[in-house]
């Protein structure tokens, strides 16, 4: 029985640890690290213009608060456009043609002496 039960685990380890076939490349975790709360999150590709988006976020996200992001069959292609929108601010931060296939998580940073919001990519 105890062998049993070890070969159990390590079949439930193996299948834990194998990768996700169904899980889209594009999907993203986006990570808040600015030190401001963002009330827009928005995602489009570059031939849809940029008037075209939908905010990703069902609340505001706060600093170092994360959300997870997942694109449908009905998105195409891995380069996306992102737009950030902060909640106390009426500026908007736009990074284009992003490639969203080649990483998991963004970090959107802000940097306080150059008044640049920065992403980086994991």
């Amino acid at each position: 029985m105890k062998y049993f039960l070890s070969a159990l685990i390590a079949v439930g380890l193996s299948i834990a640890a194998a990768p996700s076939y169904a899980t889209d490349a594009r999907n993203v975790t986006v990570v808040n690290e600015t030190g401001y709360a963002i009330k827009f999150l928005g995602f489009n590709a570059p031939d849809d213009g940029m008037d075209e988006w939908d905010n990703e976020l069902d609340k505001v996200l706060q600093n170092q608060a994360s959300t997870y992001v997942e694109f449908d069959d009905d998105d195409e292609g891995c380069v996306w456009n992102v737009r950030v929108d902060w909640q106390n601010y009426d500026e908007t931060v736009l990074w284009k043609n992003v490639n969203l296939c080649k990483f998991t998580a963004l970090r959107l940073r802000y940097d306080s002496g150059t008044k640049t919001t920065s992403f980086v990519a994991e």
